[in-house]
């Protein structure tokens, strides 16, 4: 095996939606601190996500990970958000606030032990509008 490290990274989109909304602070002060992102009937994005993933490159085949495998493991997590109203339909952010910084947590903690060894995860980062993003790497 080579010596070398390398990062690939892979782009993923899903369209979901969410309500930012905190029950301890007023309607006024959640409109202002959360803006269209705390509509009563929740608020879309389009997300992409850059998934990237590091490990050495094989001498077998030149590649540090198989593609359709790493998208066999992340095109689940995609499924279960695609579409979904995060803060009402996925359990996890009925206890935790579905902003842009917790989604690609969330989607940090259900990918990090599916990537196909010998790569591991690396970093994400996870595009919420053209102008904002968020990025995800815990230390190793």
């Amino acid at each position: 095996m080579s010596k070398e490290n390398c990062t690939l990274t892979k782009i993923y989109t899903f369209s979901a939606a969410h309500r930012l909304h905190n029950e301890k602070f007023s309607d006024q002060m959640n409109q202002e601190i959360f803006g269209k992102c705390n509509n009563k009937n929740g608020h879309g994005h389009d997300y992409t996500l850059e998934l990237t993933v590091k490990s050495n490159i094989d001498d077998d085949t030149g590649m540090i990970v198989d593609l359709r495998l790493l998208d066999r493991a992340v095109e689940p997590l995609i499924e279960q958000l695609d579409h979904k109203r995060l803060d009402v339909q996925i359990d996890y952010f009925l206890q935790v606030r579905a902003s842009g910084e917790n989604i690609a947590k969330y989607i940090w903690m259900n990918l990090v032990d599916k990537v196909p060894k010998p790569a591991y995860l690396y970093h994400i980062r996870l595009w919420e509008t053209s102008e904002n993003f968020f990025d995800y790497k815990e230390a190793l």
